[in-house]
């Protein structure tokens, strides 16, 4: 297995699910044509794609998970901001159009997101792993998603649920 990819093949389902998720948000707003969402879905894909080619281990898939994490705390992802730039988009639209706080956290076999930092964290993307052969369990704290839930939050989250389906 080289590294970057699975046998199951490449990143695809986890990286569509990040990049639909991210236009639909966009459309909420229907400040965007149709067009103009496809093609910052399909730019979207192709640079999480190459951003992940050499950080994806589906054998570890926490390993690199602080890498995957694409989040606007109140400055852009430069990843999402160039695919807007690309469909004509600046930085203040984007911002009016996206939570100001936004974190997505792209997997292998998960994909999830949390609006707000008090929000609850939810999936919107899980497959099975393959059974590893056995290796030691990983530590649950390695992840940069577990390192939210365990942190420490004394505030009730803000439950905000969007699914995305293909």
């Amino acid at each position: 297995m080289n590294q970057g990819y699975s046998s199951r093949g490449e990143m695809g389902p986890e990286v569509t699910a990040a990049a639909t998720f991210v236009s639909r948000l966009l459309r909420t707003r229907g400040f965007l044509s149709e067009h103009q969402l496809h093609d910052f879905r399909d730019c979207l894909q192709q640079s999480l794609s190459e951003h992940y080619q050499n950080h994806w281990f589906p054998d570890r898939p926490q390993k690199g998970s602080g890498y995957r994490c694409i989040r606007m705390n109140h400055e852009m992802d430069p990843i999402i901001g160039r695919a807007a730039g690309r469909i004509g988009l600046t930085s203040d639209q984007l911002f009016a159009l996206l939570p100001r706080e936004l974190t997505l956290w792209v997997d292998p076999f998960e994909v999830s997101y949390r609006i707000g930092e008090d929000g609850s964290i939810c999936v919107l993307y899980e497959a099975a792993a393959p059974a590893p052969a056995a290796a030691p369990s990983p530590d649950p704290t390695q992840n940069c998603k577990n390192q939210f839930l365990i942190g420490g939050r004394t505030s009730p989250p803000k439950n905000y649920l969007m699914t995305v389906s293909s």
